[in-house]
């Protein structure tokens, strides 16, 4: 049965692929209770409604071992792909004992796009 991990230690997320077709990516690092913790992972909270504040929201979990285990905080780490929402303006990792939130910001830049439309008439000419 999955259960939440102890702590989120450290996040990232990025958009990649272009202006049409936008992909998020979450890369999580975070302390297990125990050793032996299997099939960590992040998992996306759905939404009938976007959220107010653009945060879209995960669970960094895993399964814990079946057998004993030595208590011990473990490293254990996750990330998840998929499309950006055109609300989405970061996410939310949550574990038992804390969350973090980061920001995501476009790769692209409108100006950037303007300058390169400007160059290419400047060589035409």
């Amino acid at each position: 049965m999955s259960e939440l991990v102890r702590e989120i230690v450290e996040v990232n997320a990025a958009i990649d692929g272009d202006e049409e077709n936008p992909v998020l990516i979450v890369e999580v690092e975070g302390l297990a209770p125990t050793l032996g913790w299997s099939h960590v992972r992040l998992e996306p909270h759905v939404y009938i409604t976007p959220p107010d504040d653009g945060f879209q929201d995960f669970d960094l979990v895993g399964d814990r071992p079946s057998d004993a285990a030595a208590d011990a905080l473990t490293p254990v780490e996750a990330g998840w792909e998929g499309p950006l929402e055109d609300w989405c303006i970061g996410v939310r990792i949550h574990a038992i004992d804390n969350m973090i939130e980061d920001e995501v910001f476009e790769p692209w830049d409108e100006d950037d796009t303007h300058e390169d439309d400007d160059d290419v008439a400047e060589e035409a000419a």
